[in-house]
């Protein structure tokens, strides 16, 4: 990472929560870390149901992160995730398999930490007023 992206990034770890971020793609950033982490340590279908009831980063807010860093892909897996979820709850013959619908679901989160870094170069390029000043 440059070291102007580094510390946007740290910074965007540093707040309490996005309500604490003044400018909107620190709140983005801080969002989409957060739930990326979550993604990678316990997989897609594991992060979206810690996310569907909560106030700090609601499911809606975490999609609508992804998309201010146009990383669409991850934002309709997120979306077809919660559906998945949905449908399951409902589902009372449970006739899905949920080792096997785990492993679906979150093979559709095809991102990495290098794919986020140059979502967060390509917005601080094209709108860098959407973070607070550095320093």
């Amino acid at each position: 990472m440059s070291t102007h992206v580094d510390e946007i990034w740290n910074r965007a770890l540093d707040l309490d929560s996005p309500a604490a971020a003044t400018h909107p793609g620190d709140a983005a950033l801080l969002t989409v870390l957060t739930f990326h982490g979550l993604v990678m340590d316990g997989g897609l279908l594991n992060a979206v149901e810690l996310h569907m009831n909560d106030d700090v980063y609601p499911v809606d807010a975490v999609v609508d992160a992804y998309r201010f860093f146009g990383l669409e892909d991850a934002g309709g897996a997120i979306d077809n995730a919660v559906l998945e979820l949905r449908e399951r709850a409902s589902d009372e013959d449970g006739e899905d398999d949920e080792d096997a619908a785990e492993e679906r679901i979150d093979a559709t989160y095809t991102l990495d930490d290098t794919d986020v870094e140059d979502a967060l170069r390509v917005v601080l390029t094209n709108d860098p007023d959407a973070f607070a000043p550095l320093g």
